[in-house]
């Protein structure tokens, strides 16, 4: 007896269509995803400022070496005074409080550092350049920006350094400094300024 399946008059059955969703090439997108909504991870109360407990904090990524933005920095200066267009510096300098007493090393330094620089390249446009010039100071670049603009991120970035230290129970300081390019200053003067208010 035939098969009612292979009747030619009968239309052959549909095959149910596969999707398959395709593992992310990089996985750390979903992390990265995953932070941007829910904020930094909560990570148990270190007792000190050990490398070892500080090794799950975010990388520095995408941030200029020193020679890239100084060479950003005198490009927007030029593009600053040839057309009038306003430019900011915002410096960023970090310190430990060490309840002992004792300077920070470079290792505990440099742990740090990089859940810094994370959160100043989150908040920033793609626009703004960064940079970390020295172990613990970083310098931001914001293109067509204006005090009172560069002060609005100032505020978010400080508070979402604040939050991830208090989440991960450490104790540091952390201080912003911004100057802007006018008629009466330019944007190399800015960057002076703000050098000199940090060393103050």
């Amino acid at each position: 007896m035939p098969d009612d399946r292979s009747h030619p008059d009968r239309p052959a059955p549909r095959r149910a269509r596969r999707f398959v969703v395709r593992d992310a090439e990089d996985h750390r997108t979903t992390e990265k995803i995953e932070e941007f909504l829910t904020g930094p991870r909560k990570r148990a109360r270190p007792r000190g400022l050990r490398p070892a407990e500080l090794a799950g904090a975010p990388a520095v990524g995408d941030l200029d070496t020193r020679t890239d933005f100084v060479a950003a920095v005198r490009r927007e200066a030029l593009r600053s005074e040839r057309y009038g267009h306003p430019a900011t510096i915002v410096a960023v300098e970090f310190a430990i409080e060490s309840s002992g007493g004792r300077p920070a090393n470079d290792r505990q330094i440099d742990r740090l550092a990089g859940p810094i620089g994370f959160t100043l390249r989150r908040e920033a446009r793609e626009t703004d350049r960064i940079a970390r010039v020295a172990p613990n100071r970083f310098h931001v670049l914001m293109p067509e920006t204006e005090g009172g603009d560069a002060a609005g991120y100032i505020e978010r970035a400080r508070l979402a350094c604040e939050i991830w230290f208090g989440g991960a129970g450490l104790a540091v300081r952390i201080r912003f400094e911004a100057a802007s390019s006018s008629p009466r200053q330019s944007l190399s003067a800015a960057l002076e300024a703000v050098e000199e208010r940090l060393t103050a």
